[in-house]
């Protein structure tokens, strides 16, 4: 439980970074974006050493946590080798993969936690239209 409680705070962190790196200058945001970087490394630390011990359900999510953490990383760090007139629009596409890394590694938590589902009896269709039953 420990590790997923990291996980969610490390997304939360990231998230939140990059929005506040979005609001500065490109020059202001530049530290903050190697610090997102960093972020990003540590959360996808985090979910590669747990991805073997969660479930198949889970599985896919953890997938999708770990794509967008490093496609956040590989844009944080073309942000910091950009020129400033191109910085801004990578800086938005930074923004936009942290959210979907926090998102991915929310429903990753999610399915890893939530109970196993019980199988629900699945009811017989309803007689076609227009038949009594009666011949």
């Amino acid at each position: 439980m420990d590790f997923l409680n990291r996980a969610m705070e490390q997304a939360k962190a990231l998230q939140q970074m990059t929005a506040e790196a979005m609001q500065k200058s490109v020059e202001q945001a530049t530290p903050m974006v190697k610090e997102a970087v960093t972020k990003a490394q540590e959360l996808q630390k985090t979910l590669i050493d747990q991805a073997p011990s969660v479930t198949a359900a889970a599985q896919e999510q953890y997938n999708a946590a770990l794509q967008h953490a490093g496609a956040m990383i590989a844009t944080g760090k073309t942000v910091l080798e950009a020129g400033s007139a191109q910085a801004q629009q990578h800086l938005a596409i930074l923004a936009d993969q942290a959210k979907k890394a926090a998102d991915a590694t929310r429903g990753a938590v999610h399915s890893a936690t939530a109970p196993p589902q019980a199988e629900t009896p699945v009811a017989p269709p309803p007689p076609p239209y227009g038949t009594t039953g009666s011949t």
